[in-house]
């Protein structure tokens, strides 16, 4: 199965006989992802890796059949999405890799450096400090740790909010950074729900065939390798191999049931109230997913 680059994908022709796959450049992706290429029925089948705020760009274009976007593009994008239950990057209590630091306490925050990366993990953040602690800081966008000037700005920020592999590669620490708050965990507290960062996702329209059962298929073999996903990826993304096996075995969930569908309405509804997204529309989830290929 080929594995392309970022940013250079094209447009898929109707009659391309190559079903591509948007997926985050995260270790958390792997479970969903890891070994695809190895199953009878996907020889026509490419991989696309992207940061999560590009992949709702390649899915509207249709340089993407399917991609693992972020929740709260569903209601940002303006084509008819479809959430395809066959996986999803997930949390039930603390997730690592979405935290808040300050150096002053949550509540008396001004302003908060977010990660350009994630759509889903901002708005969360505001949901998070407007629910739980009754602030509106002024968020700025940047991207995290991508060069010695914004190393610089972030040394001197007040807030900020890294995601993903920063989180371990970057290390905040607490001597920097007295104030930590892991989102999910927070979520998980205000609600006593999951969070769902992220889902597969297609156009409404789009004949996937037997895709959604080979990312079903590709995401039961990797829960119940866990532990080697971790080994053989941990590495390559800069994480100890102990932490990525205790973070993808333990704290992750990568399903997506009534739980999860509640907890993205639930999160839906807050977005609309502060202003995130226009509307809360109606969540279409694909139905009629084949198990088999």
């Amino acid at each position: 199965m080929p594995v392309l680059e970022p940013n250079v994908a094209q447009p898929v022709k109707s009659s391309a006989a190559v079903q591509r796959i948007g997926c985050v450049s995260f270790l958390n992706a792997r479970p969903l992802i890891a070994g695809l290429e190895n199953l009878d029925g996907s020889s026509n089948l490419a991989v696309d890796y992207h940061v999560p705020s590009h992949l709702l760009a390649q899915l509207e274009s249709r340089c993407v059949d399917i991609a693992l976007c972020p929740i709260i593009d569903f209601y940002a994008s303006k084509e008819p999405l479809e959430l395809v239950p066959v996986g999803g990057i997930g949390c039930c209590g603390p997730t690592l890799t979405v935290k808040l630091c300050s150096r002053v306490p949550f509540n008396q925050i001004k302003q908060v450096y977010v990660d350009a990366d994630s759509h889903t993990s901002v708005a969360l953040l505001q949901i998070v400090l407007s629910q739980r602690y009754g602030t509106r800081p002024h968020i700025i966008t940047r991207c995290v740790g991508q060069s010695e000037e914004e190393s610089t700005t972030f040394a001197q920020a007040e807030a900020v909010l890294f995601i993903g592999d920063k989180v371990v590669t970057c290390r905040p620490s607490t001597d920097e950074f007295a104030f930590q708050l892991d989102l999910g965990e927070a979520w998980h507290g205000l609600t006593q729900l999951p969070f769902v960062f992220a889902a597969w996702m297609s156009h409404a329209d789009s004949n996937l065939g037997k895709l959604p059962a080979l990312l079903s298929i590709t995401k039961q073999q990797n829960l119940n390798q866990i532990n080697q996903i971790a080994i053989t990826y941990a590495t390559e993304h800069g994480w100890p191999a102990d932490l990525a096996s205790r973070y993808l075995g333990q704290l992750l969930c990568y399903d997506i049931g009534p739980k999860q569908i509640q907890a993205i309405k639930l999160f839906a509804d807050h977005a609309k109230t502060l202003g995130l997204i226009d509307e809360a529309v109606p969540l279409r989830i694909r139905s009629q997913i084949p198990q088999k290929v």
